[in-house]
């Protein structure tokens, strides 16, 4: 078989792909992709709705015009994405996904859900996560930039850092001793 020769799949499952090639203009629709690798691979006009990708590797792939809708990514290896240029619709959840180094700016990700994620280097500037979740989740040098975090939840997480006057934290949960890595910004002496 030859593999995304379609111009749409339903209720396919993909398993052990090795896939860098250009995926163009192509619809999933309830398709899980399993111990698969698309890294470095190029994502245009596609789009995902229902999709499950599972201990899968997306590292450096490039999205344009790529609509995700409700996909849940589980265990996958997701180095280095620039999310913001997706477009379209984007709806997602991440379980156990290590997510260093990826880039999300100018989008709205209220509600979304990250568990036990690693965010080492990442980047969320200009972005809506309101009522997200961040739960046990590895926020190493992660950047949040004017980013609306109202009633967000990072009392699992562990080593976030955000400036309380460049985002907007208005009910945010954190939890201690963690929290206090909010104080870091301000001009104060802790005894």
């Amino acid at each position: 078989m030859v593999l995304f020769e379609d111009d749409s799949y339903e209720n396919e499952t993909f398993e052990d792909v090795v896939w860098s090639d250009d995926l163009d203009n192509i619809e999933f629709y309830k398709c899980t992709f399993k111990n698969s690798s698309f890294q470095s691979s190029r994502l245009i006009e596609c789009s995902f709705d229902s999709c499950e990708f599972i201990q899968c590797n997306l590292s450096l792939i490039e999205i344009k015009y790529t609509s995700f809708i409700d996909v849940k990514f589980t265990d996958c290896k997701i180095l280095g994405v620039n999310w913001s240029t997706a477009g379209g619709f984007f709806s997602a959840s991440y379980d156990g996904c290590i997510l260093n180094n990826n880039f999300f700016s100018d989008m709205n990700l209220t509600r979304f859900k990250f568990s036990s994620c690693y965010f080492v280097e990442a980047s969320f500037f200009n972005t809506k996560m309101m009522h997200s979740v961040f739960d046990e989740c590895d926020l190493s040098r992660c950047q949040f930039h004017q980013v609306d975090l109202s009633f967000a939840n990072f009392t699992t997480s562990r080593n976030y850092y955000m400036n309380a006057a460049t985002n907007t934290l208005r009910n945010t949960a954190f939890s201690l001793p963690e929290a206090v890595s909010l104080l870091a910004n301000l001009d104060i002496v802790l005894k």
